[in-house]
Order: structure tokens, then C-alpha cells, then sequence
């Protein structure tokens, strides 16, 4: 069944080739040439070609990515060194007190929109534009110094690149 199938398929090729005549043969034949050569090139090879091309990028910004990591684990291992021990916050008027002259010491006390005691040792903040890395550095150095907890947290990304809004609301740790 296949190889009449065949026969047939190959006896309308031979009988539409000889139906043409030299010059559209020599069109058809240089046209079919191009295709086999163009084909491999646009299906196969510059897709291969691209993909290697974002795939080399996207190593390079993971690079990029794992050096900072790096560098950043290096600077928070080196924090933990410097661990200076303070006594906990009893109340919520030295918390609000504590939290924002931590502010001022880290440099971010421009971007301390709001500060509201929320009874019981807890504390809301508000905070607009500030860097991220610098609020990280200062919730952690609120934990350690007056083990001060993160109790909630939303940061919102501004069109700035390492500025965030942030919402906090922070507590004593028992």
C-alpha cells in the first residue's frame, strides 16, 4: 500500500516536471536549492544562535546577582561581629524614642513619614523613598541592639531603583 502510494506520488512529480518547460524547470530547481539552503539557516540556526545570545546575558546578570549576594553576605557577617547588646524597649514611648534616633544614626530619618504607637509594645511607621539596603541595615540593627521585631512589612518598589515605600509595624520581642 505505502510503496503504491510512493509510485503514484513519484509519477505525478515526474509528470508535472515534464509539463514544464527548460526555463521554469531551472527556476523551480534554483528556487527549491535556495529553500534547502535558507531553511536550515532560519529554522534551525539563528534561533540557536539567539537563544545562546540571551542565555550569555542571563548568566552574566546571575553573575552580577551572586557577587553582590556575595558581597552583601560578607557585610552582614561582618555585622554580626559588631552585635552591640542593648537592653529591650519596656515601652512604647522609648520605642518610638529608640526607633527614631535608629533613623537618624542610619541617615534615613528624611524618609520617617509617620510613626503611630499601636498599644502594647508595638509600633506602625511609615516610611517613603527610602533605600532598601539602608532600611534592611536598620531593622537589623534595630533587632540586635533593642531586639526590636518586624511584626509586619510591605514595601512597595517606587520607579527609583533601590527606593521603596515601606509599612511597618514593629515590636518589642518578648
Amino acid at each position: 500500500m505505502i510503496r503504491e502510494s510512493l509510485q503514484w506520488l513519484r509519477g505525478e512529480a515526474e509528470r508535472f516536471w515534464s509539463a514544464r518547460n527548460a526555463r521554469e524547470r531551472w527556476l523551480l530547481g534554483g528556487g527549491g536549492l535556495l529553500v534547502l539552503v535558507v531553511l536550515p539557516y532560519v529554522a534551525i540556526w539563528e534561533p540557536l544562535v539567539e537563544r545562546r545570545a540571551y542565555l550569555q546575558d542571563r548568566v552574566a546578570e546571575q553573575r552580577q546577582d551572586l557577587a553582590w549576594m556575595r558581597s552583601a553576605a560578607e557585610e552582614i557577617q561582618a555585622r554580626n561581629g559588631e552585635s552591640a547588646s542593648a537592653e529591650p524597649v519596656t515601652d512604647e514611648r522609648s520605642l518610638l524614642s529608640l526607633v527614631d534616633r535608629a533613623a537618624r544614626d542610619a541617615g534615613i530619618d528624611d524618609q520617617l513619614s509617620r510613626a503611630q504607637p499601636d498599644g502594647d509594645g508595638t509600633l506602625r511607621v511609615w516610611m517613603d523613598r527610602v533605600p532598601f539596603d539602608e532600611l534592611m541595615g536598620w531593622l537589623d540593627g534595630l533587632q540586635r541592639a533593642a531586639g526590636v521585631e518586624v511584626a509586619a512589612l510591605t514595601v512597595e518598589r517606587t520607579q527609583d531603583d533601590g527606593l521603596v515605600n515601606a509599612r511597618l509595624t514593629l515590636e518589642v520581642d518578648p
